[in-house]
């Protein structure tokens, strides 16, 4: 996360708008008790106009009181913005708390009841094999949950930096498919690619977990009957468009931009830890992309577009 300028800080604004309200006081006092009697002793000696030079003092302290106010409205506006912004990360943060905190919470209770009945009961083999697969999946969400807190630390690092090595993105993309398909078990994922080569500079572990989170919550935020993820691969010109279109419950127009901030969760929901989407971002970020997301609202389904530069292709 990049950090505020120390002229964006709040406090500074803070400091900076009361030594401007201070000034402000301290000059109208000086130019009144000053001013007016140097004015004064001139017009008396020379036998001046008063009304027009009275008149003009008038104006020259109404500016320069109008410029200091408007530092000090303008000062306690960006605090204003910045409180405002502050208690949204807060409720967005206490989302995440409750969403994760029941993410962890369900398969440690799922855990610990299986563990009660292997404990309590003698077993048959058929059913010891069911109750373990039920474990380990439990166990692989957990790992999921922690591994994305590990993720958005070493993803907000700043000395961080990607292993990018040159390589194929086609074929990276058909390995990870074939290599975890006990990952997407829950549905149908599919990938197609009218680009037989694609070298690009990729840190492979990265869009691995670039790929599993969207596929991942393609699946998970889905009730249909038949999940269905697909995956499409082209190439427009010098851009790279990777495509992760499913038939799941879709997103509101408004929160399209929204669902990248980190801990935002769509609707009052439990699901997810609100992190997903934001690492993806991140991780698209690395590789000098950006990634986008087209719905045509609840019910119809999602569209995330990962976008690239091409290095070098072969059709």
């Amino acid at each position: 996360m990049i950090k505020s300028r120390w002229f964006y800080h709040p406090l500074f604004i803070f400091i900076f708008s009361l030594i401007a309200l201070g000034s402000s006081l301290a000059i109208y006092i000086r130019s009144y008790l000053l001013v007016n009697a140097a004015l004064e002793e001139v017009i008396f000696k020379y036998h001046l106009n008063a009304e027009s030079l009275m008149q003009t003092q008038t104006w020259v302290l109404i500016l320069v009181l109008s410029l200091l106010v408007a530092v000090i409205l303008a000062g306690l506006l960006i605090i204003y913005i910045y409180y405002q912004k502050m208690i949204q990360l807060y409720r967005l943060q206490q989302n995440f708390i409750n969403g994760f905190t029941h993410e962890l919470k369900t398969p440690i209770a799922s855990l610990q009841l299986f563990l009660e009945t292997f404990i309590r009961h003698e077993l048959p083999r058929l059913e010891q094999l069911k109750y373990l697969e039920y474990m380990k999946r439990d166990t692989v969400r957990l790992a999921d949950n922690v591994n994305r807190i590990l993720n958005l630390s070493r993803l907000e690092d700043r000395n961080f930096k990607a292993d990018f090595i040159e390589q194929d993105l086609v074929i990276l993309i058909h390995s990870f498919l074939e290599n975890t398909p006990h990952l997407f078990e829950e549905g149908n994922v599919t990938f197609q690619s009218d680009i037989q080569s694609l070298i690009l500079p990729i840190d492979t572990a990265l869009f691995e977990m670039l790929m599993m989170n969207l596929i991942t919550n393609a699946l998970i935020y889905n009730k249909s009957p038949v999940k269905k993820v697909e995956i499409t691969l082209m190439l427009q010109g010098k851009t790279i468009y990777l495509d992760f279109k499913d038939n799941g419950i879709g997103i509101d127009k408004y929160q399209l931009k929204r669902i990248f901030k980190k801990f935002y969760q769509v609707g009052k929901t439990t699901k997810g830890s609100g992190l997903g989407l934001y690492i993806v971002q991140s991780i698209a970020k690395l590789h000098k992309g950006e990634i986008t997301a087209y719905s045509m609202g609840p019910g119809a389904g999602s569209v995330f577009r990962v976008s690239l530069r091409n290095s070098e292709t072969k059709s």
